[in-house]
């Protein structure tokens, strides 16, 4: 009897904090079982797009190389996310006539729908943007009847409104230069707010408005759905690194100091206690001790967050969404998890918060524990292939995963301990409290 042939799905996510690669195979049950992966920190990557071609790709080739040796699997083909200031969305409205020639309706069918597809692609972009996404989100028979899926029905005019997704062809072309020189290819470019879509939202989420942010090392992501559709999308050039930026600034601190306070004490909301809070950081070299006041780190954050939610509400503002989002709001991303930042945002938007994990259609692993906000893209790259291949619609009927295994905020700063390894040993931070300063 022959085995049957394996199915294999392959990510590769670059990034300005991290660069990953993974690698699934399909079980018998219809789930991905992670067979290799493989991360490092990403260099050569600023604000989501690739600035030196040479440290990316060298770091790009690692993962890919460490992922293909770990599942004993050859890559040839990799889903890459994209990012970045570039990016540039909206909406356009295209038609066909259909009546035959008695000018009779006739029964719409795939052709049709793939005529105004390939019309959408002709949207008017800029000359040195190419299009990576055309997604209909509602057709019109006849001008009076709105349809989710017009095949099958009968008329004489069908239109369709398209979200299109357009990004500077230079800033793909040194992508696909960069995977190419790593002995892959890009099969699939997938806006990255897209990508985690598919991760985090069910159907539910989708059919009664939600929008998701993913805040990224460069970028912060968005993208609204309403009525199973996608609505909206957008790329803030701000993310996790401006506000380590920020406290390396304003406190003056190496940077690897800025993020591992960032990351152990950080918080996007500063109340005013009767105790104040210090943190002493072990001086390097001829440096001396230095103490930092807790409140001062607290402000510094609160006032970048909520410069990226200010611009992310007046995104939900502009696709005209913002009555419209029952689901209220999802955060995702490895900046997410800042304490009080539900809070924060809830104040900003007056919507409800809730934090994303990448869940559905994993099986347990012992290689990687993906279901961390910081992989939600990752694993949406995944999962592309894998929801179009099944057709499957509807992620909420495969959700697999035991929440109580979830990461608790309280201990976000263990769970990110392997980062800043080699910068700070245990005795470098010291929190302390002087109620008499």
């Amino acid at each position: 009897m022959n085995k049957p042939i394996k199915n294999y799905f392959t990510a590769l996510d670059i990034g300005t904090s991290k660069i990953c690669a993974i690698i699934a195979e399909q079980t018998e049950n219809n789930k991905l079982k992670i067979i290799g992966f493989s991360e490092t920190d990403s260099e050569g990557v600023s604000e989501g797009m690739i600035q030196n071609l040479i440290k990316a790709t060298s770091k790009i080739k690692d993962v890919v190389k460490e992922a293909g040796e770990m599942a004993k699997v050859p890559i040839e083909f990799v889903n890459v996310g994209i990012a970045g200031k570039h990016i540039r969305s909206f909406s356009t409205h295209h038609s066909i006539g259909l009546q035959n020639n008695e000018n009779e309706p006739i029964e719409i069918n795939h052709s049709h729908v793939k005529r105004l597809e390939q019309r959408s692609k002709m949207a008017v972009i800029p000359t040195n943007h190419k299009i990576i996404h055309s997604m209909h989100q509602k057709f019109t028979i006849d001008e009076d009847h709105d349809s989710v899926d017009p095949i099958g029905e009968f008329g004489k005019k069908l239109e369709a409104d398209f979200h299109i997704i357009s990004a500077n062809k230079v800033d793909i072309k040194i992508m696909e230069e960069s995977i190419k020189r790593s002995q892959v290819k890009c099969r699939n470019l997938i806006l990255e707010p897209i990508a985690s879509s598919l991760a985090l939202l069910d159907e539910n989420d989708k059919e009664d408005g939600i929008c998701l942010v993913d805040i990224g090392g460069g970028t912060t992501d968005i993208s609204i759905f309403h009525d199973n559709i996608i609505r909206h999308t957008a790329v803030i050039p701000l993310g996790g690194d401006i506000v380590t930026q920020d406290i390396k600034e304003g406190l003056g601190l190496p940077r690897h100091h800025a993020e591992a306070l960032k990351i152990k004490f950080g918080k996007a909301l500063y109340v005013k206690r009767p105790i104040k809070e210090y943190v002493k950081i072990k001086g390097e070299g001829q440096r001396e001790d230095k103490k930092i006041l807790l409140d001062n780190l607290y402000k510094i954050i609160e006032a970048r967050m909520e410069e990226i939610f200010e611009r992310v509400h007046q995104e939900i503002l502009n696709s005209g969404m913002s009555e419209k989002l029952s689901a209220g709001i999802v955060i995702t991303g490895g900046g997410s998890q800042l304490l009080n930042l539900k809070q924060q945002v809830k104040y900003i938007t007056g919507l409800d918060v809730r934090k994303g994990y990448p869940s559905s259609y994993l099986t347990k692993s012992d290689i990687v524990n993906l279901e961390y906000p910081k992989y939600s893209t990752a694993v949406g790259l995944l999962l592309w292939d894998y929801v179009n291949n099944l057709g499957i619609k509807n992620n909420q009927d495969l959700r697999s995963f035991d929440k109580s295994s979830l990461p608790k905020v309280n201990n976000f700063g263990k769970l990110v301990t392997e980062r800043i390894k080699g910068f700070l040993k245990d005795d470098d931070l010291t929190e302390f409290k002087d109620e008499n300063l």
